[in-house]
């Protein structure tokens, strides 16, 4: 799950209460992830808060815009960009079948996959508008 934030450093202070810890720090200033998210000139701190010992891993990621976001979200149709929920990740195993089955659904894809922090990622449209997004990890490899 990513959550907008505005500060940052209380978002991690509430979560450190629940057992996560900081575990990744990335700054977002154009580029791959930002056109990713389909915003090519964001900028924010994105950081990843994992959950000790939990065995699948259970992150938590944090996205703080600069400047932040405010009320309105702009014209992006799944708000991307607004305070509170962000997006919901699911894990799978292979991301091109589950990207074919849901593309043969009518799902519409809102990205093409993007490799970061030893993952593929891509997102999509859900209901309402929600954005989703899916998540093929290498365990293996993470840093």
């Amino acid at each position: 799950m990513t959550i907008a934030v505005a500060d940052a450093e209380r978002a991690i202070a509430f979560f450190a209460l629940l057992g996560f810890r900081k575990q990744h720090v990335a700054t977002i200033d154009g580029g791959v992830p930002a056109r990713y998210m389909g915003l090519p000139g964001m900028k924010a701190q994105h950081i990843t808060l994992a959950l000790e010992g939990a065995v699948p891993p259970f992150e938590i990621q944090l996205l703080r815009f600069d400047p932040p976001g405010g009320a309105d979200p702009g014209s992006h149709p799944t708000n991307l960009r607004q305070r509170g929920f962000n997006h919901l990740g699911f894990r799978v195993d292979d991301i091109e079948a589950v990207t074919a089955q849901l593309l043969a659904n009518g799902v519409i894809m809102l990205s093409e996959e993007m490799d970061y922090i030893s993952r593929k990622l891509r997102l999509f449209e859900g209901p309402e508008g929600i954005t989703f997004e899916l998540v093929q990890r290498d365990d293996a490899v993470i840093k």
